[in-house]
């Protein structure tokens, strides 16, 4: 049994100008879904044997703020294809982990997050079937293989689906 947790980053911030979108970090909002999403994720029984990050600010220092106090995540191995990431290329990531490795979390971005999780969970559609994956949005999925190069559309069942809801909004 394989286990993949797709965590999109929390909310980034508009306000502030950057040179490039790679370099946005987090709003204060974003900062309080972190921890939020920390505060959740310490107490619980998900453990990741690889974090694959991408390389922009605003996936660093989401995971950076899950990382401050919960010791058991490893250090983030970031990947320069998960910035802009499709469906597809997600995918091509996690077929090329070792049979090892027995849980992976992807730290990215949408809509490839989003369109890769509704694949693997109800196989292939024009669209997704959530009805929003929002900023720190922590999604957990298992699959009944020992192989990564097994995990296709419809081949996974739902762990975990949290979701910051209201916090920061007034």
């Amino acid at each position: 049994m394989k286990h993949i947790y797709f965590l999109r980053h929390a909310k980034s911030e508009w306000e502030e100008p950057y040179d490039t979108d790679e370099e946005r970090s987090l709003s204060h909002r974003g900062k309080q879904q972190s921890k939020a999403l920390r505060d959740y994720l310490k107490d619980s029984r998900f453990e990741f044997d690889i974090c694959l990050v991408s390389p922009s600010e605003r996936t660093k220092r989401t995971y950076h703020t899950l990382r401050k106090d919960i010791l058991r995540l490893p250090k983030p191995e970031y990947r320069e294809s998960l910035y802009d990431a499709e469906k597809e290329d997600i995918l091509f990531l996690l077929h090329g982990l070792p049979t090892g490795v027995r849980s992976c979390c992807v730290v990215g971005h949408n809509p490839g997050l989003e369109e890769l999780a509704s694949e693997l969970l109800f196989g292939e559609t024009n669209h997704s079937r959530f009805h929003k994956f929002p900023t720190a949005a922590f999604l957990g999925l298992s699959f009944p293989s020992e192989n990564w190069k097994d995990l296709s559309s419809g081949t996974c069942k739902l762990v975990v689906y949290w979701i910051p809801g209201m916090i920061g909004k007034e």
